[in-house]
């Protein structure tokens, strides 16, 4: 009897050591990773996580994996694989790890608070998944080495973790798309090391912390968009100077615009829409010399834009647009030699764009549109031949569109309906090859439409309130994407022509209240898609086609006005 307890003894002792041993083996943790992340076929993207081989460091060959000259795996990387399933604890036997990076696939469940038991990790990346539940915040006390921690767009909830101030070597901290709730720890400012801190896209409240203002080496700060915050920005983040990044948008901010930013030389990037910020906008701010992108658009601003602001040489974007801002339009913004955005539109602008606005070469963005602006379109605006969006509409611009315009091929949506524009319409606008909007109605054009109109990515033509007389074109025939065609209230004569029905697209045509003769051309039921049509005031005659019947759309929802 004492032989056989002995041996049952060492039996399982053997079995211990082998359970253990199957566990602590870099290889089976890797087979047990796997099994946990395979819940639909072919999708784990792992297929050649298998043995090959009777060689211990079989596991070092497989994809994602790097080892330590000890067979050791140090670098788990399986990003943008669609992998499926969960995080199993023993995750946390990979004692070696360093790089832990299993970003961008569909895992689901919690995270292993495992995860603290690899005391040498340094990156920790498990951004763009679907994690759920609070964040373990007992991992931060055992991997006191780490430096990336990057939990971006999962699901988890609850309160950011404290012990996350722990981790002294933290570089890069991404908190962020998340459900956190509550206050941003103030005991995040003790984490000097940090040079990347984003906790924007949770459900924060609470004041903001004036303590991460000591955070000297960051130079990125992200803390916006749906965190509902009290308060305004702390004037004392004027001192963390190193910042290249602010973005603090759509956080319910309210007060004014610290003057103390100033400071923040290095600067590329403020971002501060969607808030309640209010008062004048700081002239000090051109002390932002590094400056690229400045977006303080859906606020309460007042005032005018500060002239110091010829001093932002390096302005690449400027969103002012849905404020109440009022004077000029500062002609230095003609001469700011990097300008390729301008979204002034909403607020109350009055006066003339500058003359020497497109000069710069740069100008791709212009949307001033819903101001008091007078005026003549600057000659000089496509001089680069970028310019992809002009939007003037609403305003009360006038004299005749430069011809130069006409020879702008990369526009892509022009909109100058509203104002007092006047003259012949340039032929090279109706031929650009890249435009899909053109809206210029309730303007004073005249003269005639050229026969040939040939936009193949155009999508809505607007031209409603004018004075334009001659044929309509049958070369609109061309635009084959064409869907609205918008001709009404001008004074368009003879016929209706039978081409501008080719237009498989077309959905909505109005050429009422013109002199258009003739009768309706039954070629009209090409037009499968159309559920509006208005021919109506004009001096028609004959029968309603009996083909508009086949018009599906209209009979149901659309309507069909024809006066003779």
């Amino acid at each position: 009897m004492r032989k056989m307890s002995i041996s049952l003894k060492f039996l399982l002792i053997f079995l211990i050591w082998e359970t253990t041993s199957a566990y602590t083996s870099d290889f089976q943790v890797l087979l047990k990773l796997k099994s946990s992340l395979i819940d639909y076929p072919n999708a784990s993207g792992l297929e050649d996580w298998k043995a090959s081989s009777n060689s211990s460091s079989d596991h070092c060959s497989f994809s994602g994996i790097t080892c330590d000259r000890d067979s050791r795996v140090v670098s788990l990387n399986v990003s943008y694989l669609r992998l499926y399933g969960t995080i199993p604890p023993e995750i946390g036997l990979l004692s070696k790890l360093q790089n832990l990076t299993l970003a961008c696939n569909n895992l689901t469940g919690t995270l292993p608070a495992e995860i603290g038991n690899l005391t040498s990790l340094k990156i920790l990346n498990i951004s763009n998944n679907f994690l759920t539940g609070e964040f373990p915040g007992e991992i931060a006390l055992g991997v006191s080495q780490i430096e990336v921690l990057d939990i971006y767009n999962n699901n988890f909830s609850g309160s950011l973790p404290t012990e996350i101030a722990n981790l002294k070597s933290l570089k890069h901290l991404h908190l962020g798309g998340n459900y956190f709730s509550g206050e941003i720890p103030d005991s995040y400012s003790e984490i000097r090391s940090l040079e990347y801190f984003a906790c924007n896209g949770n459900s924060l409240s609470g004041k903001i912390p004036t303590s991460l203002a000591r955070l000297k080496n960051l130079k990125h700060m992200f803390l916006g968009y749906f965190n509902l915050y009290e308060g305004g920005i702390p004037s004392e983040f004027g001192s963390m100077t190193w910042l290249e990044s602010l973005d603090m948008a759509n956080c319910n901010l309210s007060g004014e615009i610290p003057a103390s930013l100033r400071y923040l030389v290095h600067l590329q990037a403020l971002y501060l829409q969607l808030n309640r910020l209010s008062g004048a906008i700081p002239h000090e701010l051109c002390g932002l010399t590094s400056l690229k992108q400045l977006d303080v658009s859906l606020n309460e601003l007042t005032g005018e834009i500060p002239s110091s602001f010829s001093m932002l040489k390096n302005i690449t974007l400027l969103n002012l647009f849905k404020n109440n801002l009022t004077g000029q339009i500062p002609e230095f913004l003609g001469d700011l030699p990097n300008l390729e955005m301008l979204h002034i539109w909403g607020n109350n602008f009055n006066s003339e764009l500058p003359k020497s606005l497109g000069r710069n070469r740069k100008i791709t963005f212009l949307d001033v549109s819903f101001n008091h602006l007078t005026g003549p379109i600057p000659q000089d605006l496509c001089k680069s031949g970028k310019l992809i969006e002009l939007i003037l509409m609403n305003n009360s611009f006038s004299g005749p569109i430069p011809e130069e315009l006409g020879n702008c091929k990369s526009l892509v949506r022009i909109r100058i309906s509203d104002n007092n524009f006047n003259g012949s319409i340039p032929e090279g606008i109706f031929n650009m090859p890249e435009v899909t909007i053109l809206e210029l109605n309730d303007n004073n054009f005249s003269g005639q439409l050229p026969k040939n109109v040939s936009s193949r990515k155009l999508g809505k033509f607007a031209l409603s309130s004018n004075r334009i007389s001659g044929k309509i074109p049958s070369g609109l025939s061309n635009s084959q994407k064409l869907q609205s065609l918008l001709l009404d209230r001008n004074m368009f004569e003879n016929e209706i022509p039978e081409e501008i029905f080719q237009l498989k697209f077309l959905t909505t045509i109005n050429i009422s209240r013109n002199n258009l003769r003739g009768k309706i051309p039954p070629s009209i039921s090409n037009c499968s898609s159309l559920n509006f049509v208005d021919f109506s005031q004009n001096k028609l005659e004959g029968e309603i086609p009996d083909e508009i019947a086949a018009l599906k759309k209209i009979t149901c929802n659309g309507i069909i006005l024809v006066v003779r």
